[in-house]
């Protein structure tokens, strides 16, 4: 009895858990048709989203040729052209317009034709393509209302249609000739409608209101009339939903549909059920309609499975949250010892990057030190070169009158002695690596500009002329050196541009004022500035390489012809000159290179032949230096001023020479770089014999450190090659010294 009992309530609660269970389950699936049809709803909406969208591109597409046609239209040679009896040659640049607005359109275009008024072929690209015969109703309309049209969709090869959008090209407001610009419609889907995929299976396609496919991502699929055509091949499927389908879209022209055929584009031919949105466009004499469909099972399997994973959760629930407690519990943990050794992984992956860093900027100081010692060497032995050079032409200045013909040579030996002074000590402060800048003074441009001129034009070939037009003396505070290695780096480069065909280099320097408007687009302050303009008729520049002409390391020469260098620093020159530099070039025109440069008021005031005679000195002069040459030149030429000079090539015999009489000499000059034993060594002595001697470090590379570390030792120095006027002012500077 208690069994039976007991059978009882366990059958009564296994029906209320079926009835419980069965309601639930009523329950959940009503919920999910009801769910499901709002889904199926919106994505019906959405999908004639999407065929309105497409609807409104292709009318867009459509109107953007015709206006592209239309500007093509207004072209001055397709104007001539189409008015012209004949094609002259002068006038046959019509075919590279046609051919330029093609290249540009390749990727929707069949090809472009310009006819004449009465509809006859001038030319037509690419000139493999055919041009399909043109209805003389569309002709006679296009005479009476001088408008553009779209014609109606033909196939212009198997499995492809295209279309012509028919421009009239006008002139004194007279149709003159129609250009005819055929669109590909394939080409016209795969860049317009095919990247549209609703879903996975999913696509859209075009038909005319005849049923005939006009655009279809299967390509044999074009050119079918889709119902006619799919129930002959397949005559066992049942096409009545495809025939309402069609028939709605003819009639209604707007909605959606839910119907069953094949994915054409599925060699498997599966029969499937769909969703279908379409509208349909308008646009001159084409009627299309605009068809989206998707495979209804993406939406409603989601919907389905989320059915079934429902009447699990109950169950489940409770395991899943301790199952998940767990796992966030075992992430938490692992990530904290992730974050840990991510921490330590990043502080070892910097710490050897900055490794890797500081290897690489030694090698790099290493190999800069190197070349500094190199060039340091180098330039000690050219300046011992140029001591007598310039010494002797110095003297010889002096001594010859101004009016001698030797003078203006002896002038011109001096210049370049000193120019190449000062090349030098830009070298030395390029090997340095240090912040030292080159001397700057007022310059007169005209000057300097006429001295570059100079040199070039001995370079240049017959085939290239120079015209100079200096209107301007200003001066400018600036580098003579720097300001000619800007000018040689320009005329270089006009030589490029201009060496296969000459041409015409022209040097233009005058006075101009900067407003403050001017001055922003310059990057100037408002005033007055010298501008250097230079200009050539070579090849000129595109804009893109306009662009980049200041970037280190870019150049436009062949391998072997340039460093892409010398532009980079020829604004960095001009910068540090205050001033500012602006490139204008045009292809096959030329450049015009303008380089603005603050003026400064100042006058320069000419050397006078009576201040020779405010140098003159007194005393007796030691020199100290290895070179013969450069000892007998400073011998000399302080003689000339009124000093007493002993001379003494060997350190230990100097050193000797002052151990008999210490207070002998009130000046020493010294030379840095002596053999066997150091210039510091040797001026330590006498400064140890004589502590008033006046001591002056001369050499062709110093490093200023040695100076500056030791300034209870030497009193001056002076880089070579020694100029004796300014050596004479420096010993009477010293002298003057107690």
């Amino acid at each position: 009895m208690r069994n039976i009992k007991s059978l009882k309530k366990a059958i009564l609660i296994i029906i209320l858990f079926v009835l419980l269970f069965t309601m639930l389950i009523i329950i959940g699936y009503n919920d999910f048709v009801q769910h499901r049809n709002t889904v199926i709803k919106q994505q019906q909406e959405h999908l004639l989203t999407i065929a309105k969208s497409i609807s409104r591109s292709i009318d867009a597409f459509m109107n953007d040729k015709a206006d592209s046609l239309s500007i093509l239209a207004q072209n001055p040679i397709i104007t001539k052209t189409v008015g012209m009896n004949e094609i002259e040659k002068a006038y046959s640049q019509h075919d590279e317009v046609l051919q330029t607005f093609y290249n540009k359109y390749s990727y929707e275009m069949e090809s472009v034709f310009l006819l004449d008024r009465n509809g006859a072929l001038i030319y037509g690209y690419p000139e493999n393509h055919y041009l399909q015969e043109i209805d003389h109703t569309i002709l006679n309309k296009m005479l009476e209302n001088k408008q553009p049209f779209i014609t109606r969709e033909y196939e212009s090869s198997p499995n492809q249609f295209s279309i012509d959008i028919l421009q009239p090209v006008m002139k004194d407001n007279e149709l003159s000739g129609i250009l005819v610009s055929t669109i590909n419609l394939n080409k016209l889907y795969h860049s317009l409608i095919q990247p549209i995929r609703p879903g996975k299976m999913g696509y859209a396609m075009v038909k005319n209101m005849k049923g005939v496919i006009v655009m279809h991502p299967v390509k044999e699929q074009v050119g079918l009339e889709a119902l006619k055509d799919r129930k002959e091949k397949f005559p066992e499927y049942n096409w009545k939903e495809l025939e309402e389908l069609y028939r709605k879209q003819v009639e209604e022209g707007e909605g959606y549909h839910v119907y069953h055929s094949n994915w054409w584009q599925d060699n498997g031919l599966k029969w499937s059920k769909k969703i279908n949105a379409y509208t349909t466009v308008k646009i001159s004499d084409i009627a299309w309609i605009i068809s989206v469909q998707m495979d209804y099972a993406e939406i409603e399997q989601p919907i389905r499975g989320t059915l079934i994973n429902i009447s699990f959760i109950a169950i489940i629930i409770t395991i899943f949250l301790l199952i998940v407690s767990y796992i966030i519990f075992k992430i938490d943990k692992k990530r904290k010892a992730l974050e840990i050794e991510t921490k330590y992984l990043k502080e070892l992956n910097k710490t050897w990057e900055e490794l890797i860093k500081s290897e690489a900027r030694l090698r790099h100081s290493q190999k800069l030190q190197t070349i500094g010692t190199l060039t340091s060497g180098i330039a000690h032995e050219f300046n011992n070169l140029l001591t007598p050079i310039l010494g002797y032409s110095e003297i010889l200045l002096q001594q010859i009158s101004s009016k001698d013909s030797m003078h203006e040579d002896l002038w011109e030996i001096n210049k370049s002695a000193l120019r190449a002074k000062e090349i030098i000590e830009q070298i030395l402060v390029f090997s340095r690596n240090d912040h030292v800048t080159s001397k700057v003074m007022p310059l007169r441009v005209d000057h300097i500009v006429k001295e570059s001129t100079k040199l070039i034009k001995s370079l240049l070939p017959n085939s290239i002329e120079v015209v100079e037009n200096i209107s301007s003396s200003e001066l400018v505070l600036g580098s003579s050196t720097q300001l000619q290695q800007v000018l040689l780096n320009l005329y270089t480069n006009s030589y490029h541009a201009m060496k296969a065909k000459g041409g015409i280099l022209e040097l233009h320097v005058e006075a101009v004022n900067i407003n403050a408007d001017e001055g922003d687009e310059l990057g100037l302050s408002k005033g007055r500035y010298i501008k250097i303009e230079v200009k050539d008729t070579g090849m000129g520049m595109d804009k893109e390489t306009l662009s980049q002409i200041f970037d280190p390391f870019f150049t436009t020469k062949e391998t072997g012809e340039g460093t892409g260098l010398g532009l980079s620093v020829v604004h960095g020159i001009i910068k540090n000159h205050n001033g500012s530099i602006a490139v204008k070039s045009q292809i096959n025109v030329g450049t015009v290179v303008d380089i603005y440069l603050p003026i400064v008021e100042e006058v320069l005031v000419e050397a006078k032949e009576d201040e020779k005679q405010l140098l003159q000195g007194a005393g007796d002069i030691l020199i100290v230096d290895d070179n013969l040459g450069v000892l007998k030149m400073l011998e000399k030429g302080l003689n000339n001023f009124g000093y007493h000079v002993i001379t003494e090539n060997d350190g230990y015999q100097a050193m000797k020479l002052l151990d008999k009489n210490p207070t002998a000499f009130s000046v020493i000059i010294l030379d840095f770089t002596m053999p066997n034993i150091s210039g510091l060594e040797i001026a330590e002595y006498f400064k140890l014999k004589n502590s008033n001697a006046k001591i002056i470090l001369v050499s062709g590379y110093i490093k200023e450190d040695i100076v500056q570390n030791h300034p209870e030792i030497f009193d001056a120095y002076m880089l070579k090659p020694i100029v004796v006027p300014e050596l004479v002012d420096k010993i009477k500077q010293l002298q003057q010294i107690k």
